[in-house]
């Protein structure tokens, strides 16, 4: 094994470039472009004229036990939005995360009042919505 790969195996690539080779972090990338794919998140059209092309990354991370062992090379392909500028590309934002503190209360709410409740780990979420931009 070259010294690259070992690096690369137990480490975050910074860059595409450094994920390129470890067929790990490809086959990461490849699941997250076929998921969008395969939920139709997008599709190729032309820039309307006077507006900027916004980039794209992937974002890699390792996931791991407590004990360091990779279990999930995990790829996200995200926006460079701290490109944009506020009032000129974007007018609101809107971030779909629960805080922390609503789970915990509702947590404690189904708890004492004796609620089922149910653990959902979802690989990708989407928003299904009506865009005017």
């Amino acid at each position: 094994m070259y010294g690259n790969e070992l690096l690369l195996m137990h480490e975050e690539p910074m860059i595409y470039k450094e994920a390129t080779g470890n067929n790990a972090w490809e086959k990461a990338m490849q699941d997250e472009l076929d998921s969008i794919d395969k939920n139709k998140t997008w599709t190729m059209t032309n820039l309307p004229a006077r507006h900027k092309l916004i980039s794209i990354k992937h974002v890699l991370k390792l996931k791991k036990y407590a004990k360091g062992e990779v279990t999930k090379y995990k790829a996200r392909l995200v926006t460079k939005g701290y490109l944009q500028r506020h009032g000129i590309d974007y007018e609101e934002e809107f971030t779909p995360v629960a805080r922390i503190e609503t789970v915990r209360l509702l947590l404690t709410l189904a708890t004492h009042e004796g609620w089922a409740f149910h653990h959902l780990d979802v690989k990708i979420a989407f928003l299904h919505g009506e865009l005017n931009e």
